[in-house]
């Protein structure tokens, strides 16, 4: 099967990935530090912030992420059309 069929049959999945060990890293850092941070918090409107905070924040990242994903597939189409229209050029 090609990796067009593979993508068309949901077998390639290019959203999910796996995180590697740096970003798992920083990823758990952040995590520890906002659950400190929430226990420093005596307030409930404080807590009720930092949660929204937390969830924009999550919000920015998935963004982001698709953000990347597009622009990546869409330099790898432009690459492909180059290469398809000089192949076709040389004869």
């Amino acid at each position: 099967m090609t990796a067009l069929e593979d993508f068309y049959f949901g077998n390639i999945t290019p959203s999910e990935y796996r995180q590697k060990k740096d970003t798992k890293k920083k990823l758990s850092e952040m995590t520890n530090l906002l659950d400190e941070l929430k226990s420093l918090l005596t307030t409930e409107q404080q807590k009720e912030k930092i949660e929204q905070i937390d969830s924009c924040q999550l919000s920015l990242i998935a963004l982001s992420e698709r953000d990347a994903y597009l622009e990546g597939f869409k330099l790898g189409v432009r690459m492909a059309t180059e290469i398809y229209t000089d192949t076709q050029q040389r004869g």
